[in-house]
């Protein structure tokens, strides 16, 4: 229906003049995408698991308007059950509008994954593609909320599992969409289709002229994620385009639609035109909507988030704007995204991590990558020692120190060691026999040279809690300390005094791979980690490199 590749031209190191020309003309020609258009970056759910969701407005005539909503989820974030030899996954899709007004459009698509072997099941190369249509949607603004529920995998806890609450996966945006598919003047490009493997060159553009795009052979190919390069090596598109009321009139030209792919910093800019041949042509002369097929080779791309605009060319209309990534590394693929998340939060902070949390899983990918190249101790060797060193702590504290997830280690243990690495002492007492263990690891804290009070006799024969541990009688004093006796007094009457800690100590401060908050001396370092609930999570209560030395 198109012949695409009329013109292009790339621009590899700086966006060019005319590229920034066609960024400005795109909002002054009168065709600037408005708050209705498709969303600029797919929404991403999050919860118990991570899901890409994407949704695209539809009008099948003049005033009926429907919306497509599209889910995308790893196979290895879902629960399945034996299924005659195979694993099955069972999935909800619920989807609602609310208009401001208080009018609620809903529905549900119950889905059932097909059977697969368990390596199919565990991967996350492979994933699960389905949606929900919205019919005849009423309203044109609102709150949308996705919800993908897993109903074979019941959240963690006694009362998660009485009340039946599952694992979920939800987004919610404003949404707004024009009033109706056709512009004043000029064409109208609706809500593009992002697709995957599609048969672009076999398929027959007039067996769709005129109908949805939700028939089920186009369907195969949809492609929530919007991910493309080791995925997809050509960006694919479906998108419609409405003529003004009435048609094109016969002595009009129609100069054809412009196409441009800009990654975040608009350093790397690709141009493209697409022109309308006979049939889409007849289309727009007879009023109806001309379906447009395109395609663009990604393999000249750099890595990274794009942003990709749709316009007429002839400087009258509406326009659209969509988002999408493309990435060049294979361990980007199979990694799970609270791990990417994890991570990010661990190394950034202040202004870096808002903009690590704002950005596509590609684009955090980037910016880690970028980071481990800038703290890379040996830039001349293949091998990064500082990021594999970092690993292999992520690798320690999920398995002993309390686990990682999207908000790095779960346990402030974890976090130390991966900031500083494993400590060269540790003192532990996960049940304390005597009432002052803790005390005196608290006065350990601020004095290196405090000695080891083992046992009872050497506490002294007075055993009152209220009694400092400088003040004995018969046993071995510890030096006096202003912050430890501090704390001391406001702990000494809570339920945790008694219960099981652990006192790190590092020699020269650790061993930072890159600065951070805990790496501001050389000096020695330790730190009181407390379990104040008795379930083995254990909280930083007190540090002579955080609260300072007496």
């Amino acid at each position: 229906m198109i012949n695409t590749t009329r013109h292009r031209d790339r621009s590899g190191s700086a966006a060019s003049p005319y590229a920034v020309f066609l960024l400005l003309l795109l909002t002054l020609a009168g065709f600037a995408p408005d708050a209705g258009a498709a969303l600029v970056r797919q929404l991403e759910g999050s919860g118990q698991f991570h899901s890409y969701i994407d949704v695209v407005n539809r009008w099948t005539t003049e005033d009926q308007l429907d919306v497509l909503v599209l889910v995308e989820v790893s196979n290895a974030d879902l629960g399945y059950r034996e299924d005659r030899g195979k694993l099955v996954g069972r999935l909800n899709l619920e989807v609602e509008i609310t208009a401001p007004d208080g009018r609620t459009v809903q529905r549900t698509n119950r889905v059932r994954t097909l059977p697969m072997t368990s390596e199919e099941a565990g991967t996350r190369t492979l994933s699960q593609v389905f949606g929900v249509i919205l019919e005849d949607v009423p309203i044109r603004s609102g709150r949308l909320v996705c919800e993908v529920v897993d109903v074979t995998r019941r959240r963690e806890g006694v009362m998660n599992r009485y009340w039946r609450n599952n694992y979920v996966s939800s987004g919610v945006i404003d949404w707004v969409v024009e009033e109706g598919p056709r512009a004043d003047r000029g064409l109208a490009i609706e809500d593009p289709l992002f697709l995957a493997h599609a048969p672009m060159k076999v398929w027959n553009p007039d067996a769709v002229a005129g109908e949805s795009t939700t028939t089920d052979w186009l369907h195969d190919y949809v492609h929530p994620s919007r991910r493309y390069g080791l995925e997809q090596e050509a960006l694919q598109l479906v998108f419609p385009v409405w003529p003004v009321a009435g048609g094109i009139p016969l002595d009009q030209s129609l100069p054809g639609l412009r196409v441009q792919a800009s990654n975040a910093d608009m350093t790397y800019v690709v141009n493209d035109t697409i022109e309308f041949d006979h049939r889409a042509r007849q289309a727009l002369l007879a009023g109806r909507p001309a379906w447009v097929f395109y395609e663009l080779d990604v393999n000249q791309l750099p890595e990274g988030s794009y942003q990709l605009s749709l316009a007429p060319l002839g400087g009258y209309g509406r326009a659209v704007v969509a988002g999408f990534d493309v990435n060049w590394r294979l361990e980007g693929l199979g990694r799970h995204r609270d791990l990417v998340l994890g991570e990010g939060v661990s190394i950034f902070s202040g202004e870096a991590e808002r903009q690590f949390r704002a950005a596509s899983l590609i684009e955090q990918e980037k910016m880690l990558e970028e980071f481990w190249a800038r703290n890379d101790p040996d830039p001349d060797s293949p091998i990064n020692s500082a990021y594999l060193e970092f690993q292999s702590r992520i690798a320690y504290v999920r398995s002993f120190l309390g686990g990682f997830g999207s908000e790095g280690a779960l346990d402030d243990r974890g976090e130390v060691h991966l900031m500083l690495g494993p400590p060269d002492e540790i003192q532990s007492k996960r049940l304390p026999m005597n009432n002052r263990d803790q005390d005196d690891a608290r006065v350990k804290v601020f004095e290196k040279g405090a000695p080891d009070r083992e046992g009872v006799a050497s506490k002294g024969t007075i055993l009152d809690s209220s009694q400092a541990p400088h003040e004995t009688a018969n046993g071995i004093p510890m030096p006096y300390s202003r912050l430890a006796e501090a704390q001391r007094q406001t702990r000494q009457f809570s339920a945790s005094h008694n219960f099981g800690f652990e006192l790190w100590s590092y020699d020269s401060g650790g061993y930072s791979l890159f600065p951070n908050r805990f790496s501001m001396t050389s000096l020695g370092s330790r730190f009181l980690f407390v379990d104040r609930t008795g379930s083995g999570h254990y909280i930083l209560e007190s540090s002579n490199l955080v609260q300072g030395d007496d």
